[in-house]
């Protein structure tokens, strides 16, 4: 095996509701996921039998078996008996912490690249339910593009999406951890309210209008992440007055985001919410593999 490169991209939660607690401690949820072109890079080279080596530039990563990176490896080989060793280098631009989902992006672009560099042809199928043992959102980094998501998030049904926007990435400055937030969120007495109502209808005909979408758009973990950091309300002030035709957080948070459709109001706003430990990005879609 040469050494391979495979790209890890970030996604966004255009909308988030917390339907119900299951009886095994996880949420049923119903959210819009989209992968964006703010990645992550991870090089794939080969190792020693059985050694799996994750050495990554970012130092809140860890490298050891706790790292999703691993766990995918030890997954596969568990699956296949295959036993090759890998070294992995991980360029990490996602933060973490962030709701963007960088962790299961790369156990992703793991379960990939190994499947395509050890020839193992597991089959989407096969890949999928490896994918769901890692985490919920994993299977949906399979392929990425534009999906909606039901149950704890693992189940993934694609949709077309022909608008073009772009997305304000604001990075608050500190992280939230995922646990602490379903902990700790609120369950609405509904449904899902409009979003629901909505998203009902796109997962029948396949497809999504982006401007009804962003009319009801909500996640419920903007209050918590409201109540974690007091810069919070400002960014989302600020990125409406740039233009930005709906706001909220992604996923459990911390990141929040504006949409935007025209780049030149989104380069305006990057500048207005800068600064204070703050990383801001500017992105767009990045379409399903």
């Amino acid at each position: 095996m040469h050494p391979e490169v495979e790209i890890a991209p970030a996604k966004l939660n255009l909308g988030l509701k917390i339907l119900r607690r299951r009886k095994d401690g996880y949420h049923d949820i119903v959210s819009v996921l989209q992968t964006v072109d703010l990645c992550d890079r991870l090089v794939f080279a080969p190792a020693a039998t059985g050694e799996t080596l994750v050495r990554c530039n970012h130092p809140d990563v860890p490298s050891g078996p706790e790292n999703l990176v691993s766990r995918a490896v030890e997954v596969l080989r568990r699956e296949t008996g295959d036993n090759r060793g890998v070294r992995v280098d991980l360029d990490k631009r996602i933060p973490t912490g962030a709701g963007l989902g960088g962790g299961s992006s790369n156990a992703a672009a793991t379960l990939r690249a190994l499947d395509r560099l050890w020839g193992l042809r597991l089959g989407p199928g096969r890949l999928s339910g490896l994918a769901a043992e890692l985490g919920s959102d994993v299977p949906f980094f399979l392929t990425g593009g534009t999906a909606i998501a039901t149950g704890r998030g693992e189940r993934i049904r694609p949709v077309d999406w022909v608008d073009e926007f772009w997305y304000v990435l604001v990075y608050p400055g500190f992280p939230v951890s995922t646990a602490r937030a379903y902990q700790n969120v609120r369950i609405g007495l509904t449904e899902g309210g409009a979003y629901g109502t909505f998203l009902d209808f796109a997962e029948k005909s396949g497809r999504i209008c982006a401007g009804r979408l962003f009319a009801c758009l909500g996640n419920d973990f903007l209050p918590l992440v409201e109540a974690a950091g007091s810069g919070v309300a400002p960014i989302l002030e600020a990125l409406a007055a740039s233009g930005a035709v709906a706001s909220s957080v992604s996923g459990s948070g911390s990141t929040l985001f504006g949409v935007f459709r025209e780049a030149r109001e989104a380069s305006v706003a990057v500048p207005r919410v800068q600064g204070r430990g703050r990383r801001v990005y500017l992105c767009r879609y990045r379409p399903r593999r």
